[in-house]
């Protein structure tokens, strides 16, 4: 139980699944979590040498020029012009939220050192890239109250999800209303695409859900009533049942409540010993599907997508016992940490130590390339712009060829393995940059 413990926390930082409002706050006033984390508006890697307030040619509203809301349309700037808001002659401040808090307490070691990683060693137009940061809690309301905050207060350029769908949902919204660019690794499109001011680094669920039945075909079996797929009931990931039924006409879908525990699945996947399905697709918290792992005594074939599976924790925790997810398959935005050198070594150089710090590595390598893409006459309007026709290649997350129509310009993901070893477990890479199978 105290690895489960742990899992359910570190998942938090790329979770899947959105949480009920008030669930945080309930669980700190009973004492079942603390109310810790990283304080808020962390700034991490500011320059000391620079006004982090300052904020030369805009105006001290959130908006400034050409703000679009909704999916409205963001206008040019003039030349030379456009909201710099968070821009100075030596830095540029941008801000992230991730919910480190609202289930259970977590080290923030990992997020604390791997959000500033890449940008220590990289700047961009001569500029160093200040981060905020700010504990979300797991919580789309609390969500936008610090992104409101990032933007309104600290003043940054530009926004980032670290992960969990509607806390990159509910930001992501408010974003648009102020022309704030805003960029997360892909999760669901409900409610974000048309989004002008969005933009997805990775495949969402509903992207990869074809590409997964693709796999499920090749490698294990095409008769659709050997597959279930258990996804948490919440409307975030309807696109996702969508696209993968379609792709997997017949396939068996379940759809637990968020407060379920993961063993009381295992009936429906198993009979004793033996298998009512060969291959299970889990689109859920990590902590339930290893739940329903350790339960499930006919130890089927797991194969799922999205990034919140593909963590080493969850692979270690899952090779314990009688190893229940032992050769489980998820699509990932990166390589497995383990084969990060092969990847771009100047990460392990740079200090990366984990998978969190390999992630936000790839996400900040991302938007770097998105910066170089929009020129060193930076403003809100102009990243937009610039962003919505670039092609993106870090060599570790997946190519991506953006469009002014469509935000969700990957089509690649990389395929990880559950290995484990005598003393744990951990990913491996089976294949990578795959746009189909």
């Amino acid at each position: 139980m105290r690895k489960l413990a742990v899992i359910a926390a570190l998942a938090l930082l790329t979770a899947s699944c959105g949480q009920l409002p008030g669930v945080h706050d309930n669980a700190v006033r009973s004492g079942e979590v603390p109310a810790g984390g990283l304080g808020p508006g962390t700034d991490i890697g500011a320059d000391p040498g620079t006004d982090p307030g300052a904020d030369p040619g805009s105006s001290p509203g959130a908006g400034g020029n050409g703000g679009g809301g909704g999916g409205g349309g963001v206008s040019p700037p003039p030349p030379g012009g456009g909201n710099t808001t968070g821009i100075t002659a030596t830095a540029i401040k941008i801000g992230i939220h991730a919910p480190l808090t609202g289930a259970a307490p977590i080290s923030p070691t990992s997020f604390r050192t791997g959000t500033p990683l890449y940008w220590e060693n990289n700047k961009v137009f001569g500029k160093n890239v200040q981060v905020v940061f700010e504990d979300d809690q797991y919580n789309p309301s609390h969500a936008k109250q610090v992104c409101q905050k990032m933007v309104e207060q600290d003043k940054v350029f530009l926004l980032l999800g670290g992960g969990g769908t509607d806390q990159v949902q509910s930001c992501a919204r408010y974003a648009a209303s102020v022309g704030v660019p805003y960029l997360s690794a892909g999760t669901t499109e409900v409610g974000i695409r048309g989004l002008d001011n969005y933009f997805a680094v990775s495949e969402s669920y509903a992207q990869q859900g074809p590409q997964l039945a693709q796999y499920i075909k090749r490698e294990f079996t095409t008769d659709a009533a050997r597959v279930a797929m258990v996804v948490t009931d919440t409307p975030n990931f309807d696109d996702a049942v969508t696209a993968f039924t379609e792709a997997f006409p017949g396939v068996k879908v379940f759809r637990p409540a968020k407060n379920q525990r993961g063993g009381s699945m295992a009936g429906n996947l198993c009979t004793g010993n033996v298998k009512n399905y060969d291959v299970v697709y889990p689109l859920t918290a990590p902590t339930y599907y290893l739940e329903m792992a350790a339960a499930a005594q006919c130890h089927p074939q797991y194969a799922g997508v999205g990034i919140t599976m593909g963590l080493d924790q969850v692979a270690d925790t899952g090779c314990s016992g009688n190893r229940p997810t032992e050769n489980g398959v998820f699509f990932s935005p990166a390589p497995a940490f383990a084969d990060s050198n092969d990847y771009d070594p100047k990460f392990r150089q740079a200090g990366g130590s984990d998978d969190i710090m390999w992630l936000l590595w790839g996400l900040m390598k991302s938007l770097h390339q998105l910066f170089l893409e929009t020129g060193e006459d930076l403003s809100r309007e102009r990243f937009i712009a610039a962003s919505e026709s670039a092609t993106v290649k870090t060599g570790v997350y997946p190519d991506v060829q953006y469009a002014p129509d469509d935000r969700f310009g990957a089509k690649q993901v990389h395929v990880l393995k559950n290995v484990c070893t005598g003393d744990g477990g951990h990913y491996v890479t089976l294949e990578a940059f795959k746009s189909s199978f």
